[in-house]
């Protein structure tokens, strides 16, 4: 026997088992975005791997896009993959890029550029990230920010060290993502929801300051370049239109036109078939009350933008909203004041009011065309969350007006009210007071304020 010649016997099992990693460890092996997005939760499988894209036939894998990243739906036999990459598995992250937070469009455009053999990628199951979401009661958030330069070494390094103190300040986690010298570079925003919108507003004066400071190249055109602004204590960067979606205005046969205006007229007087119907040219007593203002900026966002206007009351806020929305389609100092029309709404809460009041103005641009400079807001309950505006301008005329970009859709996502006391989210009203997760300190002459997220 082995003990007769002095050797030790085997034991069945040789060599033993590998420990099961615990969970500190598996947390300490997640992406820290993933960390600061779902405080608190224990993650118990992170995987990570490499990649394996054959020269003839890809990768094997078979993606659906979540909104956790690709969804693996099937693995090819001959794939070759690492074991972690199976179905019902999600791909959240290739080379430390997070696909979480990205819509179809960024989600496909951003794994496309980073997929190569030896992609580094990050991997969970499906069924535990549902569990984290949950866990999370969906405050969980991400969102990615571009950098929109190239993102040259200094850049990087500098930016870098003032993110670690603007992650400090703002409460969420701000991490520069994508190789240097890349104009893919990404900012990532992670925590909860409302600490990371509030963040991303602020965003924008670092990113300017430390682009003019190592004269780094934009992307875009030398038309591109943003003004930054502080608005009620909020820096915000001010954004050229994206010329793209434009809308082309119908060609109307002259004949036609006259006949339609004259049905129109026909049907001027209100018979309580609705707001749609209240269309008058300007003069006889209808021109706008309110002086012409610009209180309002555009903040970049994925995909979008967010309209933020400011004024001395809320009526004026709301019109000033009202204003941007037609400005960001158009240049509005080639808008004259030849007609107007009212539009009605109301909402279940203040949100869903003003929400219904751009749609309203959507609608009837997507309808008539006509391009509104100025709106006045003529009736407002508060109480009963219901609005009568009336908007004065001219028909979209591709020869006169400029294209900007079409706005498609008003979204309730991200949308706020401020007032002197309160700042009014999705989430609810709470009492708005210095902190900038809680609506920042007021601006004087300005205390209230409307941000609207669009889809472009």
């Amino acid at each position: 026997s082995f003990r007769e010649h002095g050797v030790a016997a085997t034991p069945r099992h040789w060599p033993p088992p590998r420990p099961r990693p615990s969970s500190a460890a598996m947390a300490a092996d997640a992406p820290k975005w993933l960390l600061a997005a779902f405080p608190g939760y224990q993650w118990q499988k992170v995987r990570r791997c490499e990649l394996k894209v054959r020269p003839q036939g890809g990768a094997g894998l078979q993606f659906e896009a979540t909104e956790f990243g690709y969804l693996i739906e099937g693995v090819e036999n001959d794939a070759g993959q690492d074991a972690c990459l199976q179905t019902g598995s999600s791909v959240i992250s290739i080379n430390d890029v997070p696909l979480m937070g990205l819509d179809e469009d960024a989600l496909n455009e951003t794994f496309g550029k980073n997929f190569r053999d030896g992609a580094k990628v990050v991997v969970l199951s499906s069924g535990e990230l549902q569990k984290a979401s949950e866990q999370a009661n969906g405050q969980g958030h991400i969102a990615h920010v571009p950098l929109g330069c190239q993102c040259t070494a200094e850049l990087r390094s500098g930016l870098s060290r003032d993110l670690d103190e603007f992650s400090r300040r703002s409460g969420v986690l701000a991490e520069l993502c994508g190789a240097e010298s890349s104009e893919s570079a990404t900012i990532v925003l992670a925590g909860t929801r409302d600490k990371v919108c509030a963040a991303r507003s602020e965003l924008g004066a670092l990113l300017s300051y430390h682009k003019r400071t190592f004269g780094a190249a934009e992307t875009g055109s030398a038309e591109d370049e943003s003004a930054t602004v502080e608005v009620a204590g909020t820096i915000m960067r001010s954004l050229p239109a994206r010329n793209r979606r434009k809308r082309a205005a119908p060609e109307v046969d002259p004949d036609e036109e006259e006949n339609g205006a004259n049905d129109s007229s026909a049907k001027g007087d209100d018979d309580g078939s609705g707001p749609a119907e209240k269309v008058a040219k300007v003069g006889s007593g209808l021109e706008p009350k309110m002086p012409e203002q610009h209180q309002y900026e555009y903040m970049d966002h994925t995909a979008d933008v967010i309209l933020h206007s400011w004024g001395s009351t809320l009526n004026e806020a709301i019109g000033q909203v009202c204003v941007a929305f037609f400005s960001y389609m158009t240049e509005l100092e080639k808008i004259e004041l030849e007609t107007s029309f009212e539009v009605e709404a109301k909402g279940h809460d203040m949100l869903d009011m003003i929400y219904h009041l751009l749609d309203e103005f959507l609608f009837h641009f997507g309808t008539e065309f006509i391009m509104c400079r100025r709106v006045d807001i003529l009736e407002f309950d508060p109480d009963n969350f219901s609005i009568r505006a009336r908007g004065f301008g001219e028909k979209f005329d591709l020869a006169k007006h400029p294209q900007g970009t079409e706005i498609k859709a008003i979204t309730m996502h991200q949308m706020k009210i401020l007032t002197p006391e309160t700042l009014t989210t999705e989430e609810g009203v709470i009492p708005r007071t210095s902190d900038l997760m809680e609506g920042g300190s007021v601006r004087e002459g300005f205390p209230y304020e409307c941000y609207v997220l669009v889809d472009i």
